[in-house]
């Protein structure tokens, strides 16, 4: 219920002040429409699966609960790598050669970030890969128990643990580092300015502003 109403909040923030978004705002929008189609989709059977201590609906409803989970969870990944990385390119970038970030691009971004994810969530369906259910029963998930008894189920999770999962989190790790280093170099810069006398502060001041 948080979940939803906490995401909620954010939609209507959004729509209430939409012409007024940045764009890289668009990507928190992205991530809480993934957030509440995670929520509306999933948790629903889960809970009613948990009361009853066992999987209520079939294999279809266990490949579809699979499919929304593995969906909405690869896009929020990919939306938080994506703020990351614009994050770190518009605090990377100098006044004189600043990164401007459109409306259109974050847009085509959204749209790749939605493909790439239905793209993995429909491979199992398709042949590579497997849905099936949790050790415990009561949710459906990749079939992780191919890793070791399938070449298919082994190819297709290593390949999206690297490029689902690691990549993006190391990518994530990599341009917040990145932006601490260039808030750090700031920090001493500033440091620096108040060591100097009054006329050269004032100079190194203008030169910085400039």
């Amino acid at each position: 219920i948080l979940t939803i109403l906490g995401n909620s909040a954010v939609l209507a923030t959004a729509v209430k002040r939409s012409s007024l978004l940045k764009p890289p705002e668009l990507l928190t929008v992205n991530l809480a429409v993934a957030d509440i189609g995670m929520a509306l989709s999933m948790y629903p059977l889960a809970i009613a699966s948990a009361w009853n201590h066992a999987w209520l609906g079939g294999d279809a409803s266990c490949v579809y609960y699979a499919l929304m989970g593995f969906l909405f969870g690869v896009c929020s990944m990919m939306t938080l790598c994506a703020m990351a990385v614009i994050r770190f390119l518009v605090t990377n970038s100098s006044k004189s050669n600043s990164t401007k970030i459109t409306k259109n691009t974050v847009c085509i971004l959204i749209a790749f970030i939605w493909f790439y994810s239905l793209l993995w969530a429909i491979l199992p369906l398709v042949g590579w890969g497997y849905y099936g259910p949790e050790p415990f029963g009561i949710s459906c998930t990749i079939a992780w128990s191919k890793f070791h008894n399938s070449s298919n189920g082994f190819s297709f999770i290593l390949s999206m643990f690297l490029l689902c999962t690691v990549l993006p989190a190391l990518t994530i790790i990599a341009c917040y580092l990145g932006i601490a280093w260039k808030v750090h170099k700031a920090y001493q810069e500033i440091q620096n300015i108040d060591r100097l006398p009054n006329a050269a502060k004032l100079e190194k001041k203008l030169t910085l502003v400039s």
